[in-house]
Order: C-alpha cells, then structure tokens, then sequence
C-alpha cells in the first residue's frame, strides 16, 4: 500500500495527527482550529514558557478564544511539548515559525532551517510537510527539500509531500480568522496537494490550490507589497499635501466616491506588523539572484522606513511652534500597537518614534490598554501609565500613534495641551491639535 493511500485512509478514518511547529500568532490559532475539528494535534516550540501556558490551559493569543484553548487542551486534542521527537507520531507537520530580517535587511532563515532539521531527524515516512512562515519564492524547493532529503535519507514524492501555503493571519480582524479566511495551497507535485488539501479541509473552509509552491509563496508577497506600495504612495502624498496646506484625509474622502478604480488608503507614522513593512526586501533578496530591479518595490520599502523621521520631525516641529525644545518634554505616546484594537508591537512605528524622541533627550512615557510592557529597537523600556487627566495635562506633547477604539478622542483633546495626531483620531486641526 504507498504511503499516499495510507495517510488518505488515516484521514478518512479520522486518525490523523497534525504537528505544528511554533505557536505564535499563526500557529497556536491553526493548532486550535485542528483541534476543534476533532484532529489529534500536537504542537511544538521550544519555549517552555509557551509550552507550559498551553498545557494549563492559558491563552497567550488575543485572536484564539480562551474557552476554545482550554476546549481543546482539556480534550487531549491538543497537547504542546519541547520534545521534538514526538514528530514520529505525526502525519502533517505544519511549519509557522518566524521569518525576520537580519540587520542587513536579509531573510533569516535560521528558524525555517532549524525546523526542517528536526523534521529531517523524527519525521516518518508518509509525511505530509507544508510552510506558512512568510518567505521568498523558492524557498519550499530550493531551500528546504534539501536539508529534509539530507537529514531523513528520504525522498520526496516517495516518502514525503512539501509544499507551501502562506497564513493569511489579521490580528484583530473579528470577521475573517483562520477558518473562513481562504488560503492558498501549492504543492511539490500533485499527490502532494492532494494530501494537503484533504489535511487543510479540517481546519479551513475554502482552500485555492496553485500550480507549484513557488506561485503560492509569491501570493503571499504581492498581497503584502500590494498593500506597501499603496500605504507608501499616500504617506508620501501625506507629506506633499501638508506642505501644501491640503487636507489628505479630505482629499480620500472624495476620492472614495468614485464607484470604481479606486481603493482608499490611509496615512499613518508608518507600517508595522511582521509582513508589510518585511515582505519587500524578501522579493528583494531573491530579485537579485535573477539580476532582476525592483525599483519601485525598493522605493516603497524605503519610503515606509523614513516614516518614522519625519513623524519625529514632526513633533519637533509642534513643541517648536509652542516656543518649547524636544529635549526636555514630556512626550506621551498613546498607542504603541502597528495597528488598532490589537496588543502586537512587532515592527510598529511608534516604537522606533519613541526612541528617535528620547535620544534627543526627550522625557518618554506612552499608554495602550493591551501592551503593558515595551522594549524599544534602542533598548529602552517602558511600561503603559494609565491615561488620566493628571497623565495627559502634564505631558508637553500627546502623540496619538494608534487609533486603538477605546481611545475617547474628546476626553484626550480637552485634557491636552499639545497632540501630534498621526491617526485622524481628532477631525479638525487647531492651534494645539496639529495632524499627519
């Protein structure tokens, strides 16, 4: 019997055993997702911490529901361990460990490598072997079926299936979450994506299956960079048009009436998270092997990184006009989250604002109700104050950096005497409001 119809047999009798390796922001909501629908799922870190946390039935993650994790823990659905060697026991591992960039602005692929090691050493034939870290095109093939082919002595199509489906994860986002949020599949070859979409329909709704791995991992970069590209034109229409004296979020107001050929996006201190501001030097890096320029790509990611300069520039300019120096003010950021409604730091502008104020002998504090603790790029650290009129009416400076929603723009508008708002979180500009 091959190891095809033997895993699709497994699956029909419903005696699948899914691993996931690392349980951040993608894989503890897709390990609970399996889970829920009744797979036997085993998840793999190697932070104790995580671990621990899930085996007692402590969420970690704001998008995965607490009732559902202790669901699923107290079932024995799901158990989290350390111990790598339990991925003998797996039918599907499923990769979703971290992807940065190093400080040459290269991919980091220490986390990918490390993991297809491990599988190399445990995994059983018959495997079905899939990434979602975010990545560029080439790297299911080129990068990890050799390092998996060298440490199990295995061969693909014959003993295992890779193959690459990107996570389309919106934290925050209470309409889309990893069920009904469609997702992309591509395989090595076709009995691969056989296998992986017979795995994927337990935990997914709606799955688009793409010729070959390379395609799916260039899907998850043009969504990205789709969206740079479109969030750096109006940043930087943003600051033409304050020079201009021209309303930007006006002119988006009006533009958005057109029925058709337009998409609003909207200004901000810059874009945060892991994927937008991160996607575009993947493609670089790959680009360049094919002698390829991406100029206007490599001008979106440079005009994202400059944000958060000329938000600095910004707040001097406001403290200037109120005959007060940045160095020695009190500046008071309010949101510290890349995004609203969210408690994810990673990336986000303000924290590299905030270090930009402080090296220029800026007195820094900030406020968000969902990130208690921060460590700056420049390793400063923080800790939210509570925002109260005393808070607010001693800061020399308010910066609004999220437009979190439990923000009351009236209340943080009449206990301050100075705000940068970089969010539209307060609609008309004055004399101490002074906007992106």
């Amino acid at each position: 019997m091959s190891n095809k119809i033997k895993i699709l047999e497994r699956i029909q009798e419903n005696k699948l055993v899914v691993g996931i390796i690392g349980l951040g922001y993608v894989g503890l909501p897709l390990a609970v997702g399996f889970a829920e629908a009744g797979v036997k799922v085993i998840g793999f870190d190697k932070s104790e911490q995580k671990v621990q946390k899930i085996n007692n039935g402590e969420n970690y993650i704001k998008d995965v529901r607490d009732a559902a994790l202790k669901e699923v823990v107290n079932s024995v659905t799901f158990k989290a361990t350390t111990d790598f060697s339990l991925m003998k026991e797996c039918d599907a591992l499923l990769i979703c460990v971290p992807t940065p960039l190093d400080k040459f602005q290269k991919p980091d692929m220490s986390y990918i490598e490390s993991a297809c090691v491990e599988i190399g050493r445990y995994m059983k034939p018959g495997t079905f072997v899939c990434l979602e870290s975010t990545t560029y095109p080439t790297t299911t093939e080129d990068f990890m079926l050799p390092i998996i082919e060298s440490e199990s002595g295995l061969k693909h199509g014959a003993d295992f299936w890779l193959a690459y489906s990107p996570e389309r994860v919106d934290p925050g986002n209470k309409d889309y979450v990893t069920k009904n949020t469609p997702k992309v599949l591509g395989a090595l070859d076709k009995d691969g994506l056989e296998v992986g979409e017979a795995i994927y329909k337990f935990a997914i709704d709606n799955l688009h299956t793409v010729s070959s791995p390379r395609v799916a991992e260039m899907v998850k970069i043009l969504e990205n960079t789709y969206r740079l590209v479109n969030i750096s034109l109006i940043n930087e229409l943003t600051l033409l048009a304050g020079k201009m004296g021209i309303d930007i979020w006006e002119v988006i107001e009006a533009a958005k009436t057109k029925p058709f050929g337009f998409q609003a996006f909207y200004p901000g201190p810059g874009v945060g998270g892991h994927c937008i501001p991160l996607d575009p030097f993947y493609l670089e890096h790959i680009a360049k092997r094919f002698d390829f320029d991406l100029s206007m790509i490599h001008t979106a990611g440079h005009i994202n990184m400059r944000m958060p300069h000329y938000m600095y520039i910004k707040i001097a300019t406001a403290l200037n006009r109120h005959k007060k120096a940045v160095n020695g003010s009190k500046v008071l950021f309010l949101g510290v989250a890349y995004k609203p409604n969210i408690d994810d730091e990673r990336e986000s502008p303000a924290l590299e604002i905030m270090d930009k104020v402080v090296t220029k002998g800026g007195v820094v504090n900030y406020h968000d109700p969902y990130i208690q603790h921060v460590k700056t790029e420049g390793g400063y650290t923080f800790d939210s104050l509570a925002l109260t009129e005393e808070v607010l009416k001693e800061a020399d400076c308010v910066v609004i950096a999220t437009n979190h929603s439990v923000f009351d723009a009236a209340f943080i508008e009449k206990h301050s005497g100075l705000i940068v708002d970089l969010r539209n979180a307060i609609k008309e500009a004055s004399d101490k409001v002074y906007k992106l």
